[in-house]
């Protein structure tokens, strides 16, 4: 049966088609309290507005008291030319979550990052909603959520560009989120967004973030992501979607 539910949902979220991040990977146990995390060094290949190599840097903080979560998350990639480093994308995000019934919980998130391969110099963004778990298991679920989120971002444009350089916008923020334990070795995390603009719902992005974890010990592993980002109306000379897939380590605590 988990079996079945996993290659529902990952088919799912890969062929519906980051904004936000993907927590389900930062999962801990959920018999777990107290603090937990992991730190994950992976490489990737990029296709759609960067087509290169890069490398990887992620890590969480997940602290767990009686019924409330709260995630603290670190992204970075960085790129080696010459023997000379930069630092295309960097993310902070904080999720508080408050489990109301076993079902049902409230969150609040905030998030600052920026993304040089698709021009956003600066990006910030502050919601929250409420998530609904429509299947639960021991140790897999899959959970739906809705959330308003106010979104801040400023471009590196030419000054003849015709998108925007600063926008203030609303945005209707709805997720799938699912995580299910497969077997003693493999675990998968994904989640997928939708998100148009309150004001215009053409204006839209959807957003897919799938990670499959093979353990390699009790706290190292395997671990493969995939990522998906489409954006409706995309900066001057940026297109729609862009695919990332990472292949990397990663140690869990």
């Amino acid at each position: 049966m988990k079996f079945a539910l996993f290659l529902f949902t990952i088919s799912f979220l890969s062929t519906v088609l980051y904004a936000q991040v993907n927590t389900e990977k930062y999962r801990s146990p959920q018999n777990k309290h107290g603090v937990a995390g992991f730190i994950s060094i992976s490489g990737d290949i990029q296709t759609g507005n960067t087509d290169k190599i890069e490398g990887n840097l992620d890590g969480g903080i997940d602290w767990k008291i009686e019924n409330i979560t709260t995630f603290f998350i670190l992204e970075s990639e960085h790129q080696w030319i010459d023997g000379t480093r930069f630092s295309n994308k960097g993310l902070f995000h904080i999720r508080n979550v408050i489990a109301l019934t076993n079902i049902i919980s409230s969150e609040v998130f905030g998030q600052i990052n920026y993304d040089k391969n698709i021009l956003i110099a600066k990006r910030a963004l502050i919601g929250g909603g409420i998530r609904y778990k429509l299947i639960d298991f021991k140790e897999s679920d899959i959970t739906i959520g809705s959330a308003y989120m106010f979104e801040h971002e400023k471009y590196d444009l030419p000054a003849n560009a015709l998108h925007e350089k600063k926008a203030s916008v609303s945005r209707w923020s709805n997720y799938l989120s699912a995580f299910i334990k497969i077997n003693s070795i493999l675990t998968f995390g994904g989640v997928i967004y939708f998100q148009p603009m309150f004001s215009n719902f053409s204006d839209h992005r959807i957003l897919n973030e799938s990670n499959l974890d093979a353990a390699l010990s009790n706290d190292f592993s395997l671990s493969i992501d995939f990522r998906l980002r489409y954006d409706s109306k995309p900066p001057d000379g940026i297109k729609g979607t862009d695919t990332k897939t990472s292949i990397g380590i990663k140690y869990q605590f």
